[in-house]
């Protein structure tokens, strides 16, 4: 009998995810079994009708050796990918087969079970970030069984020392801010760069450390605005070419003793009506997707300096590109391990990197706990706004 696995990602996607997709799919065939490949990761499951027939073509694809040598090639997801969350669906996502009652959310996990066990997969592999990888816990909480790899640019998932995209996108990160500090120097301007929204500032300090940004903004600290503008223009006078970069979080927020006054002085000044206090105290969930915490640090110190502030945001440019080193051994590494895990009927497991274990694989409802923070006290100056010089790679260990 055709022994039956299915593969999925979901949140963002990073560089060396379809590497990761084409050594699972290769694995998993060499050890005797039939990969099948869900479209848009939890959606493809959700959206699947089994009294349609039809609607299985939409949603699933049988994964072969020669349908995925050439993806390593290619960033994004093969598979695509969607940040749909089955315990919480928005109603207007739910699809009709399945939409009860008139709540806001639906909890859809029910069907995805059902999907799990009426299509006899042997195993569900799910590729993702933090809320990806919850999702997963609870699915296996309820009985799928379920082995996961974990896939963030912020190398901020319990029980992995690192993620898969961790290492390209923090590199990308560096190259582009050494190439936005020789275009604010030729201006002599203070710079704000802005990097994807997070929950936790551990891959920008690192980002922020190894770049030589002057200050670095992150979500755990809120910052005052006027003691920012003064220590970047202190900054930029003790810089020969008169210059100063701040990083910036996004998902970052001021003070909230300063967040009344300054989002008056946002509306009065620049009649930006666009910044609301939500922008301001760190409330990333309910805003604009196109307006940035970065956004908002640019205008403030504009306003506090009284000089032309720029204004980059890095955002998706850090999930694109040729994976490294790292992340092609990570993507390698993190697939076998999985493959293995499905073919030893061990679930519930999370493949992981641990300095002192190497690769290895942990309990999946290490994830439940949230991302991990950071530590203030050992790896951040919050009066200097600066990464402190003993910030390493490792975040469970220190």
């Amino acid at each position: 009998m055709t022994k039956r696995v299915a593969i999925l990602t979901g949140g963002g996607d990073v560089p060396g995810l379809n590497m990761c997709l084409k050594s699972l799919v290769y694995r998993l065939i060499d050890l005797g079994y039939e990969p099948i490949g869900v479209r848009k990761g939890w959606e493809g499951l959700i959206h699947y009708n089994p009294l349609d027939p039809t609607t299985y073509g939409e949603h699933f694809i049988e994964l072969s050796k020669n349908l995925v040598r050439p993806i390593d090639r290619s960033p994004g997801s093969f598979l695509h990918s969607s940040y749909a969350n089955p315990r919480a669906l928005p109603s207007k996502l739910v699809p009709d087969f399945l939409r009860q009652g008139t709540a806001e959310t639906q909890d859809v996990t029910a069907h995805i079970q059902e999907i799990v066990q009426r299509l006899d997969y042997q195993a569900l592999v799910v590729i993702g970030d933090d809320d990806m990888l919850q999702d997963a816990a609870h699915l296996n909480q309820q009985g799928v069984p379920v082995v996961a790899i974990p896939k963030t640019i912020h190398n901020n998932i319990h029980g992995s020392d690192y993620t898969l995209g961790f290492s390209t996108g923090l590199a990308r990160g560096v190259a582009f801010i050494h190439e936005l500090r020789a275009l604010a120097g030729s201006r002599e301007q203070i710079v704000v760069v802005e990097t994807f929204a997070a929950k936790s500032g551990y891959s920008t300090l690192l980002m922020g450390l190894l770049s030589g940004s002057d200050r670095v903004i992150i979500p755990e600290v809120p910052y005052d605005p006027e003691r920012l503008a003064q220590l970047l223009l202190q900054d930029k006078r003790q810089t020969p070419a008169n210059y100063a970069v701040a990083l910036v979080t996004d998902g970052a927020g001021v003070h909230p003793d300063k967040m009344a006054q300054y989002s008056r002085m946002l509306v009065n000044e620049t009649n930006s009506t666009y910044l609301t206090p939500a922008f301001l105290d760190g409330e990333i969930a309910e805003r604009s997707p196109l307006v940035g915490s970065g956004m908002v640090a640019a205008e403030l110190l504009a306003l506090q300096t009284h000089e032309e502030v720029l204004h980059q945001e890095l955002t998706y440019l850090l999930r694109t590109g040729t994976p490294d080193g790292q992340d092609l051994l990570g993507a390698v590494n993190f697939a076998f391990t999985a493959a293995q895990l499905v073919h030893q009927g061990v679930f519930g497991r999370m493949a992981a990197f641990a300095q002192n274990r190497m690769w290895t694989h942990v309990d999946l409802n290490l994830v439940v706990q949230g991302v991990k923070q950071i530590d203030i006290d050992a790896w951040y100056e919050s009066e200097q706004y600066q990464p402190k010089l003993n910030l390493i790679w490792s975040v469970e260990n220190l």
